[in-house]
């Protein structure tokens, strides 16, 4: 009975038993290229950054293509703004030009705003679809005051407060820049003497200038003003309170490029490898992680890092969190509720999307069969099945990819041999009568 209530029945309509987070595709195709239509035939290069506007609308930041996507909470994928060529030049979004912007966020009012990585500039996106500079010289450097004179180097993450003011990731000055509505630009947090492109970084837990970073590069932030930063290569993500006080919000060990590594539960403990983007609800509770070089989507939330999608392998492989595969997890984002996460995969030129706690097993038709049982249930290879039908029951066994490894009529309490599986999550299913109920079941 024990072995049973582990491998429960699991319907739509009521709870989920061992419920898991399912990684699928939501645009491109893992294929580079530059297409515009539905989710299945766009095609992105080396998207990076991505945002989504409060009614669900998606906004990516595609790199590869010099450009800014936008994907309707209906499906459709449109060039938001840029021609596709790398360069400098503002005015109708048509025309514009980006040069491998990265980060993006959106206002309430729908104006969008793009770190522009390679022209060193932070440039707008109007409703009305003109683009125009907010602030940067195109000059690599570290310059505070004017728009026109102000100096980024190599700007990455990007956010916005309800009073306008924009944060920006500086990744090679080690910085966090802010961004008046007047265009005024500021150090925010960090400082240091040390810039440019792979100058080494250090951490230091402190008060607005006198706190270091190394490499900062996505931004978030919560309804109360805090900001959370993708500290890149000191592996952690850390926290900007109002008081521009800077702490470790999650992440542990060594510092430094090479150092970075893989392991979940407390936050002070948990390892973090190259983490570049960073997403958090409201509230600032649970937060999201693009952990790069583990090639895994992480979470933060009551005091602890778990693992919500990716099995650590670079690859392209859609499936159960554990076993899904990306390469390079870049942007992420979630909508309200929490249950639906879009990351963008960098080297796999497309976005995913990870669906919550879902449940993995199919029901076509309201009325149900009855129960479904496989035990003993852990087992390492001779099972038995329990079903509703009297006779001529069509028992399919699928892996976790979905794909179908064994089909067979089976009587009730019939064994199956299964020891030639590998060890894992298997899907065993029973149609029947105008109905498909389904149970899962582990070979260890």
């Amino acid at each position: 009975m024990i072995n049973r209530i582990f491998i429960s029945l699991i319907f739509l309509a009521g709870l989920a038993a061992h419920a898991q987070n399912m990684v699928n595709t939501y645009a491109g195709n893992g294929t580079a290229g530059f297409i515009n239509g539905d989710t299945a035939s766009a095609r992105f290069k080396t998207p990076f950054g991505i945002c989504m506007d409060k009614a669900g609308n998606l906004y990516v930041a595609d790199a590869g293509n010099n450009c800014i996507r936008k994907i309707t909470a209906t499906g459709t994928v449109t060039t938001l703004a840029g021609t596709g060529a790398a360069g400098y030049l503002d005015g109708a979004a048509a025309s514009a030009q980006f040069n491998s912007p990265t980060g993006v966020c959106v206002d309430d009012s729908g104006n969008v705003y793009v770190a522009d990585f390679q022209n060193q500039r932070i440039r707008k996106i109007s409703v009305l679809g003109n683009v125009t500079t907010v602030a940067g010289s195109g000059t690599a450097g570290y310059l505070d005051g004017s728009p026109a004179l102000a100096q980024f180097n190599y700007p990455r993450g990007i956010c916005r407060n309800k009073a306008g003011d924009l944060f920006v990731g500086d990744s090679w000055n080690h910085r966090v820049r802010k961004i008046s509505p007047s265009g005024n630009v500021s150090t925010y947090a960090g400082g240091g003497t040390v810039i440019g492109v792979s100058s080494v970084g250090s951490l230091v837990n402190a008060k607005d200038t006198a706190a270091r970073f190394y490499t900062p590069c996505g931004m978030a932030i919560d309804k109360n003003g805090n900001l959370f930063v993708a500290d890149a290569y000191n592996h952690r993500i850390r926290r900007i309170d109002t008081a521009r006080q800077v702490s470790v919000v999650a992440g542990s060990g060594s510092i430094g490029v090479g150092n970075g590594g893989y392991s979940n539960g407390p936050v002070s403990t948990a390892s973090l490898n190259v983490p570049t983007e960073v997403n958090c609800d409201s509230t600032g509770a649970i937060i999201y992680i693009g952990d790069t070089f583990s090639n895994r989507v992480r979470m933060v939330s009551s005091g602890n890092i778990t693992n919500l999608a990716g099995s650590g392998l670079a690859g392209y492989v859609n499936g159960i969190d554990v076993n899904a595969q990306f390469n390079y997890t870049r942007g992420v984002v979630a909508n309200a509720s929490g249950t639906k996460i879009y990351v963008v995969d960098y080297n796999n030129h497309c976005v995913r999307k990870i669906s919550v706690g879902a449940a993995t097993s199919v029901k076509e038709n309201e009325n149900s069969l009855g129960s479904l049982s496989v035990f003993p249930n852990p087992n390492n290879g001779i099972f038995r099945i329990k079903h509703p039908l009297t006779s001529g029951a069509k028992l399919r066994i699928r892996d976790a990819f979905g794909r179908e490894i064994y089909f067979k009529t089976v009587e009730n309490t019939e064994p199956l041999d299964l020891s030639g599986l590998e060890n894992g999550l298997y899907f065993a299913e029973i149609r029947g009568l105008g109905s498909v109920i389904t149970c899962k079941f582990i070979k260890n």
